[in-house]
């Protein structure tokens, strides 16, 4: 959409006001043309899982957040949870979607480090994030490329989510600890 704004030169002011001039019998008209493209808004993302309001949840792994460490040597499904990415109020016109996961990455790029550290804390594990479909297949934290991130495939865009996994994992093998284990990821999303 085009729009004008006229401008009509008047008087001008110099000093305190001491000197006038008056440019009232020069008068231009100066046409000033704006444009510019309206796209549409962007997705509103939710998690859904865990607790929260959907935009920051906490996502227990295991029975009341607890995690035998011989569960996630032996990678049992009991060392994870499953959660979802969904889609809210997203234009028509989406054709893709890529989704970087962020986070302090651990040793094994593919997840994020413990945030808790000293006695009590667990040590050398780490929670890789995935899709639900590929468990073995973690994501690498805060890569841009899309073979490391997470692209929407047209089935996930269509239903507006996709299903993820979250694993407890040893980021140095059979180093890992005994503790507690707090992480946070950060889902940054790409939209076409």
């Amino acid at each position: 959409m085009l729009s004008a704004v006229h401008i009509k030169t008047g008087l001008l002011f110099l000093g305190s006001g001491l000197m006038a001039l008056s440019l009232a019998s020069r008068a231009d008209n100066h046409d000033i043309t704006f444009t510019a493209t309206i796209r549409d808004t962007t997705c509103d993302m939710q998690i859904e899982g865990g607790n929260g309001d959907g935009t920051n949840n906490v996502i227990p792994i295991g029975t009341s957040g607890k995690v035998r460490l011989d569960y996630i040597i032996l990678k049992n499904a009991k060392a994870a949870t499953s959660f979802k990415l969904k889609m809210v109020s997203c234009p028509s016109s989406l054709t893709s979607l890529k989704t970087t996961v962020s986070g302090t990455a651990s040793s094994v790029t593919t997840a994020i480090d413990n945030s808790l550290s000293g006695d009590g804390n667990a040590e050398n594990i780490g929670v890789a994030i995935s899709r639900t479909s590929t468990p073995d297949s973690p994501f690498t934290i805060n890569s841009t490329t899309d073979a490391q991130r997470l692209i929407w495939s047209s089935g996930e865009l269509n239903a507006g989510e996709v299903s993820l996994l979250a694993s407890l994992v040893e980021t140095q093998s059979g180093q890992g600890t005994t503790g507690n284990f707090s992480g946070i990821a950060t889902f940054n999303f790409t939209y076409e």
